[in-house]
């Protein structure tokens, strides 16, 4: 019986080194480069599913700072959805004189509203102030790859699940007035871009510095999207 046991051990030692190759084996194999297009070819691809998308879901949020927006309120997150070309209603996370306070806000074309912080009622924003004087995340996108240059697919990532390219480019800060008003001229913002390798839909935006000489040289802004296409009703409070 201990022969037998013995020779058991043997065969078991034996083949562990074995195993072990092929393991190692497979994981170099899972870690090997794929070939990555280039962005002259991914790019053109991706602002003609920009231009496509009807609706969508975004997540914004902030790292180093936070974005001046109307009524003295710094905006932290900011939630919602987007009918393509200008309908949004969103649920916003903002600073007002160091506290921090919830409101919704709706725009449509030119009109736009938002709950009081205390009340929660709606009230219409200022006259001239529209959804795009606080962030537009629609207008954002199509600027940020309308506008991308130096170009580069760095590498394959995961987001949400999805397989994504993973693009890094620069962008002059004046041609994101048309999300957030208070860019100026001037400055360059490093822009990562994930990008879905099967339709070529953007499923995450990392914009890296500021927009305005006034805000933190650190500051970040995410910007997720998802739920692309999808029937999305927007209408002006009641």
């Amino acid at each position: 019986m201990r022969k037998a046991w013995f020779a058991l051990l043997v065969l078991v030692l034996t083949a562990l080194p074995l195993a072990a190759a092929c393991g190692g084996d497979g994981e170099r194999a899972a870690r090997t480069p794929v070939a990555l297009p280039s962005a002259e070819e991914v790019l053109p691809k991706v602002v003609e599913r920009v231009e496509a998308v009807k609706s969508f879901h975004f997540r914004l949020g902030h790292e180093g700072g936070l974005s001046s927006i109307p009524l003295d309120l710094k905006l932290k997150t900011a939630e919602g959805d987007v009918l393509v070309p200008d309908r949004i209603r969103a649920e916003l996370e903002a600073e007002a004189g160091g506290a921090l306070v919830q409101v919704e806000v709706i725009g449509i074309g030119e009109e736009a509203w938002m709950t009081n912080p205390f009340s929660r009622e709606w009230q219409p924003l200022p006259s001239g102030t529209t959804i795009s004087s606080i962030f537009d995340p629609a207008a954002g996108v199509k600027a940020v790859v309308g506008s991308l240059r130096d170009v580069m697919i760095r590498g394959i990532d995961m987001v949400d699940d999805h397989e994504t390219y993973r693009l890094e480019g620069l962008v002059d800060s004046a041609a994101l007035e048309a999300a957030a008003p208070i860019a100026e001229p001037g400055l360059i913002v490093i822009v990562r871009v994930w990008v879905d390798v099967k339709d070529y839909t953007i499923r995450q935006v990392r914009l890296e510095g500021p927009f305005a000489p006034s805000e933190p040289a650190n500051i970040v802004r995410i910007l997720y999207l998802s739920k692309f296409d999808e029937p999305v009703s927007i209408e002006p409070p009641t």
